[in-house]
């Protein structure tokens, strides 16, 4: 059990759901703090709470929900707060309005509570471990924090690759990892796979642009055939057996990039210091 978790449930109205979801919320201690009042008010209480995670639906008495979390994200006391949505609005345009607000994760009322419970708790869970690594590292230098970050982009990575069942003796192991490690610090290279994400993985093993991405693909093929079908489908989203294919080796990298960008953005790393 960890330390008390203070989470913020912002709303226009009382809802059952939330009663719901905290009931299937057992792996912290909980202190619950929800607010009704105006706009100013949430913003102010949100202040002098400082909780670790803020629910809040899109429309609110007063102002909206996504400025709110703005407001609330450029608060220093207010920077590792972790903010979901969590509403009937469900237009893609929103939904896309809210993450570029701040949103860690966007929930409708519609869903399970048990489901959001557990996702919720997922976040919590990284969260506190990342106020205990981030403390860990105060006094650090810049140089210093880099090194641990890529230290951890590098056994996550490895520990991902050994999950999913890529053999580590084929040489698309090499390349893969190399692969998604260049994505996580620089995800603008995935538009360019062929242009500079094989030629730099070529260089560094001194081998050919073309011989990168077939061994990338066999790797991929050797996983997709050989691997373990529920790590697979747990990263994927799909069963294996499916008719849908194989992904490409862009499709492929990509996935898991996004995979370990989220959450080290959940666990509050700052994408600047694991860049080089």
């Amino acid at each position: 059990m960890h330390d008390s978790v203070k989470i913020m449930i912002v709303s226009s109205r009382e809802r059952t759901i939330y009663g719901e979801i905290l009931s299937y919320m057992k792996q912290f201690e909980y202190i619950v703090k929800e607010n009704y009042g105006t706009y100013v008010d949430i913003l102010n209480n949100a202040k002098h709470i400082k909780p670790d995670m803020i629910i809040t639906d899109v429309c609110l008495e007063e102002g909206d929900g996504l400025t709110l979390v703005s407001e609330c994200k450029a608060c220093e006391e207010l920077k590792n707060t972790k903010y979901i949505f969590l509403t009937s609005a469900m237009s893609p345009s929103i939904i896309d309005l809210a993450y570029e607000h701040g949103a860690d994760y966007y929930f409708l009322l519609s869903q399970n509570p048990r489901y959001i419970a557990r996702i919720l708790e997922r976040i919590l869970d990284a969260h506190e471990k990342m106020k205990i690594e981030l403390k860990s590292l105060e006094g650090m230098t810049k140089e210093q924090k880099r090194y641990i970050f890529d230290s951890t982009i590098e056994n996550d990575v490895t520990n991902m690759m050994r999950g999913i069942g890529i053999p580590a003796h084929i040489k698309g192991y090499q390349y893969i990892r190399e692969g998604i490690i260049m994505a996580i610090k620089d995800p603008d290279i995935l538009n360019y796979i062929t242009k500079f994400l094989y030629p730099a993985i070529a260089k560094k093993y001194k081998t050919t642009t073309s011989s990168v991405e077939r061994a990338i693909r066999h790797a991929i093929e050797v996983a997709w055939n050989r691997g373990k079908l529920d790590a697979m489908e747990s990263l994927f989203g799909y069963s294996v057996n499916s008719g849908k294919g194989k992904p490409t080796n862009s499709e492929f990298i990509a996935l898991i990039a996004d995979k370990f960008r989220l959450d080290y953005r959940m666990r509050g790393y700052d994408r600047d210091q694991y860049s080089a």
